[in-house]
């Protein structure tokens, strides 16, 4: 048993990755470099000047805010490895590097759920509550909840983390992506998964599911209460007020969806 752990620790994880466009290696790394660079220069600097200008300390900038900071971890979780790996022509990664990164990208990807959950409320609030928008949500209890979304997303790395740590491997893992993804990592163990499939697929669906039937109940109302406006003008004006969010929920959950919704042909290989 002692020797079955130990090869799973001293396991290397071979990323395909880029495998099959080695002869564009460099302007690949050149051109994701750029864009990395550009998202995370975008990112940071938003953030700074929510933090710095009080005009932008009222709830959906602190949301934004923390939004920006999920980008900024997710891509640095996952772009800097990947550029390695262009560069260095080796695309292997250790059992304890893939287990801290899928645990960060799906600990990040939580907090962005519950931020789009808080920020659909923000607008439902603004829409159809509008003279009690400020004493149903302010800063300090915005505050309170942007840090519980945080706190949730430790513990679920925390147990997740200890469990995958744990897990035994009993030969040479293949993964047929450009990281380390969840579902082919764990289909190569050969201790018992069950209960970071049961853990995960139940605080999966407590944090996908519920949060977005939650969008979509505060949506139902706030088009109600669009299409009761009398004048075109205010619809228009309360419409653009919650565009932007019911953009980024809708392209958030229609990458979830092919990620993870959709039948995967082969993203572990033996």
């Amino acid at each position: 048993m002692a020797h079955q752990k130990n090869q799973t620790l001293n396991l290397e994880i071979l990323i395909v990755g880029f495998e099959n466009l080695n002869d564009y290696r460099i302007p690949l790394f050149l051109l994701l470099l750029i864009i990395y660079t550009l998202t995370c220069i975008e990112n940071l600097l938003i953030i700074f000047l929510v933090c710095i200008s009080s005009r932008l300390h009222c709830p959906m900038y602190i949301l934004i805010g923390n939004l920006l900071l999920c980008e900024f971890l997710y891509t640095t979780d996952l772009v800097p490895l990947i550029l390695h790996h262009m560069l260095s022509g080796r695309p292997t990664i250790s059992h304890l590097g893939c287990s801290i990164q899928l645990n960060v990208s799906g600990s990040v990807t939580m907090v962005e759920t519950l931020l789009l959950t808080l920020m659909s409320y923000d607008r439902y609030l603004a829409i159809c509550k509008p003279l009690r928008y400020s004493a149903l949500i302010h800063n300090r209890l915005c505050f309170y909840l942007v840090a519980t979304s945080w706190f949730i997303s430790l513990i679920f790395l925390v147990v997740v983390f200890y469990f995958v740590i744990n897990l035994e491997f009993c030969g040479p893992v293949t993964i047929d992506h450009f990281y380390c993804d969840f579902t082919p990592y764990l289909s190569f163990a050969c201790s018992d998964i069950t209960p970071v499939v049961l853990f995960t697929l139940s605080v999966s669906i407590a944090v996908t599911i519920l949060p977005f039937l939650l969008i979509v109940l505060s949506y139902v109302f706030i088009i109600f209460t669009i299409v009761r406006i009398q004048t075109s003008e205010g619809r228009k004006k309360a419409f653009s007020t919650c565009s932007s969010h019911l953009l980024v929920v809708t392209i958030y959950y229609t990458a979830i969806f092919c990620l993870y919704g959709m039948p995967r042909s082969g993203g572990a290989e033996e």
